[in-house]
């Protein structure tokens, strides 16, 4: 999938959820603050760019537990989305947060054997 068509897509999909919910205050043609943070997300999971998602999260102040439970991209998940597009470097980085969300603990043993 080219970039243009995510991003017609990630747009649809942000202007149907929000205007389902949220009242229009923005003139036709116009994207909210709120879509253009989603679509910025969406596009740097897209391709992968693990960088260029911390430097969108934290200039929309968005952190990575609301990202991960409340991003959606083309009607997925951030998560899913990010494995759907074969995006590696980001699920990796996401990985710990959706599993401490979904309350799937690890331990390990630190203790030196003697």
């Amino acid at each position: 999938m080219n970039c243009l068509t995510l991003l017609r897509t990630a747009a649809l999909t942000i202007t149907v959820a929000t205007s389902l919910t949220m009242p229009a205050t923005a003139s036709k043609g116009e994207m909210s603050y709120i879509d253009q943070a989603v679509l910025s997300v969406c596009v740097e999971a897209a391709q992968d760019d693990t960088h260029g998602l911390i430097k969108t999260l934290k200039a929309h102040r968005i952190s990575k537990d609301n990202a991960v439970k409340k991003v959606v991209c083309n009607a997925q998940p951030l998560m899913d989305f990010a494995r759907a597009e074969q995006a590696h470097k980001v699920v990796k980085l996401l990985a710990p947060v959706e599993r401490r969300l979904n309350g799937n603990v690890t331990i390990k043993d630190v203790d030196a054997p003697l």
